[in-house]
């Protein structure tokens, strides 16, 4: 009777287990879920794919050297909706000023929110300013080679893609 007793306690322990962590896989925690970001341009397809962006390249210089140093110190910011607000910013700053820190979020940045932002942006950023350099491509190829379990190759591949088709057009 008493290894009966001992079977079902155990078995009650791995349902329980089993549950919590079913319930845990299917609710996605608060900080991974995706923040919504509003811009005046719309920067994406509302499916989320990445479509090459249309219409008049804006002008880098319209944006002051202070406000982009403010979207630089925003990308650090512990407040998420802040932080994408920066980085999908940053597509629209000189691209000097952009790169370094939009490579640098693509690595390293929170895998959920912050890394497919930063490729929107650096993809932005190429086809609105040029990569003539190659700069750009270096910095999402970066992220192909060295990224870690959590980065979208895929995603990433497809963006370094239309990058690669906007140069052949200049």
């Amino acid at each position: 009777m008493d290894k009966r007793i001992s079977v079902l306690i155990g078995l009650s322990a791995v349902g329980i287990v089993a549950a919590v962590t079913a319930s845990l896989v299917t609710q996605p925690a608060e900080s991974v879920a995706r923040i919504p970001v509003e811009t005046d341009p719309p920067r994406a397809a509302p499916s989320g794919e990445m479509q090459p962006i249309a219409g008049p390249a804006p002008t880098p210089s319209a944006t002051s050297p202070q406000t982009v140093e403010q979207w630089i110190v925003d990308t650090t910011s512990g407040d998420a909706a802040k932080r994408a607000a920066a980085i999908a910013e940053l597509a629209e700053a000189p691209r000097a000023k952009a790169l370094p820190v939009l490579g640098r979020i693509l690595t390293d940045g929170e895998p959920q929110v912050d890394r497919p932002l930063a490729l929107r942006s650096l993809r932005d950023l190429a086809l609105n300013q040029g990569d003539d350099d190659g700069a750009i491509r270096d910095a999402v190829r970066r992220a192909i080679y060295h990224g870690d379990d959590f980065t979208k190759v895929d995603d990433v591949q497809e963006v370094l893609n239309i990058i690669e088709e906007s140069q052949e057009g200049r």
